[in-house]
C-alpha cells in the first residue's frame, strides 16, 4: 500500500528505485492537459520532455540561494522607487500611486495612454474570456489548487484551548502589523 501524501507517479517513481537501485526517464510535459471542470483530457501542442535518469549515489544536495543576486538588487530599487518615504536606506513606507503609474508604465506593464493600474470586472472578465481553451483552462486549474491549499491552510490556524489542571491554557489566532 502506498503513503498517502504520495503521488501515483513519485510512488511509481519510488518503487523503481527501490527494486532496481536506478531512476527511469520518464515524461514531464505530455501531450494531454486535464481541464478539472470537465474531468475530461483535452489536447496541447507541446514536445515531451523527459527527465534524465541517474542512480542515487549521483543525488547531491545542494543549497543555493534561491534569489539571482541581480534580480534582488533590481527589486529593492523598484520597491525604494514605488515608497512614499525619501529615505533610500529602507524599503517601509507605502506605495505612491502616481510612483506606480510611472514604475508601471517604464517597465512596460501598461501602456503610456492609461490613466490607472485599475481593471473592471468587465475588462477582467473580456480578458479572461479572450483566452485560448489551454490558457483558460491553465488560470482554472492554478485557481483551483491555490484556492485548495489557502482554504486547508487557513483551517489549520484556529484558535486553540485546552483543560489543564487548575484551569485552561490555549492560544488565539489574530492578525498583527
Amino acid at each position: 500500500m502506498r503513503p498517502k501524501e504520495l503521488g501515483l507517479f513519485v510512488f511509481v517513481q519510488y518503487l523503481l528505485i527501490l527494486q532496481f537501485k536506478t531512476t527511469f526517464c520518464f515524461p514531464i510535459v505530455s501531450k494531454v492537459a486535464f481541464n478539472h471542470k470537465t474531468r475530461k483530457e483535452m489536447s496541447v501542442d507541446s514536445s515531451e520532455k523527459y527527465l534524465t535518469p541517474i542512480t542515487p549515489d549521483q543525488v547531491r544536495l545542494e543549497i543555493k540561494d534561491p534569489v539571482d543576486s541581480t534580480a534582488l538588487t533590481q527589486a529593492k530599487d523598484i520597491i525604494k522607487e514605488l515608497r512614499t518615504s525619501d529615505d533610500d536606506t529602507t524599503l517601509d513606507g507605502t506605495v505612491d500611486p502616481a510612483r506606480l503609474m510611472s514604475v508601471a508604465k517604464k517597465l512596460g506593464d501598461i501602456s503610456e495612454t492609461m490613466t490607472t493600474y485599475i481593471a473592471t470586472k468587465d475588462e477582467c472578465k473580456a480578458a479572461f474570456e479572450g483566452l485560448s481553451d489551454v490558457d483558460r483552462n491553465a488560470l482554472e486549474n492554478i485557481h483551483a489548487r491555490v484556492l485548495a491549499f489557502a482554504t486547508a491552510q487557513r483551517q489549520s490556524v484556529t484558535d486553540c484551548v485546552i483543560d489543564i489542571p487548575g484551569g485552561k491554557a490555549g492560544h488565539t489566532v489574530s492578525p498583527c502589523s
